[in-house]
């Protein structure tokens, strides 16, 4: 969904870089649950705050390895 020419609501959005983020958007930003899949196969599924992993989630490396857990701006803070 768009609002004020801004991604707002639930969509699929694929970068230029060859990633694509599936979950929820609140003024153009990640905001909310949603998965991110990155071009070299890394991902990561939990909750986002204004473009960032933030809160509970799952990011699973390029050599497999999960880190599940807590994040904070964007990083690996600690397991759950």
């Amino acid at each position: 969904m768009w609002e004020e020419d801004r991604m707002h609501g639930q969509g699929r959005y694929t970068f230029t870089s060859g990633a694509e983020y599936n979950g929820q958007w609140v003024e153009g930003k990640m905001f909310g649950f949603g998965k991110m899949v990155y071009a070299d196969g890394t991902s990561y599924e939990g909750t986002w705050f204004n473009n960032m992993m933030h809160g509970e989630g799952s990011y699973v490396d390029a050599d497999g390895v999960n880190w599940e857990g807590i994040f904070v701006n964007g990083s690996f803070e600690s397991k759950i």
